[in-house]
């Protein structure tokens, strides 16, 4: 499991769409209202930055976790990535991001396979 506190391009606007995986956003749950826009930001901007991922040897299936309760930052954001599928992606990431936050988590993004 790869914490993004160094993908902080994520934060940046993001440019095309990588050639084998491409970001899928998922609904978050439980996070409040402040939360949930930083969120729908993240989301838009991670596409953009699948080439920067592939480059860090990121590949499909992965998936992205954010805290509930906590203030949101490139720190706090954790991932898994090179899973066999959506579910063991979305299981490894909680586990994740409980380890290394210390709360619960929601799931905000799938790394799938482009054309999936």
């Amino acid at each position: 499991m790869k914490p993004l506190a160094f993908f902080l391009a994520a934060l940046l606007p993001g440019a095309a769409m990588a050639g084998a995986i491409a970001f899928e956003p998922v609904a978050p749950e439980g996070l409040d209202a402040e939360a949930q826009k930083v969120v729908a930001v993240l989301q838009s901007r991670f596409p953009g930055q699948m080439p920067v991922f592939e480059q860090a040897g990121y590949g499909a299936w992965g998936a992205i976790a954010v805290p509930v309760g906590k203030p949101l930052g490139p720190e706090t954001l954790s991932s898994a990535v090179n899973l066999p599928d959506a579910e063991a992606a979305r299981a490894a990431v909680l586990k994740a991001c409980r380890e290394q936050q210390g709360a619960e988590c929601t799931v905000i993004g799938l790394i799938v396979p482009t054309g999936n």
